[in-house]
């Protein structure tokens, strides 16, 4: 996969993070409702959860997150 700043990895779950409000991101594979997250401790930027994919094909990203690498 990849992140805003390069490389990134697909996740089903992640913890002590805290999670931003929604928002739609435009991408190269259709537009998304995502959610940004970062670390709760250290409260560095880590990548984001989808939340939707508007797209059909693309549903199965639901609910998985992504971190930059």
């Amino acid at each position: 996969f990849r992140g805003h700043s390069g490389k990134a990895a697909l996740f089903t779950t992640a913890k002590n993070i805290t999670l931003d409000p929604p928002s739609i991101q435009l991408m190269d594979s259709g537009a998304y409702t995502i959610q940004e997250f970062i670390c709760k401790s250290c409260e560095a930027y880590l990548g984001w959860k989808f939340v939707r994919a508007h797209d059909g094909p693309e549903r199965w990203k639901e609910g998985h997150y992504i971190l930059e690498l």
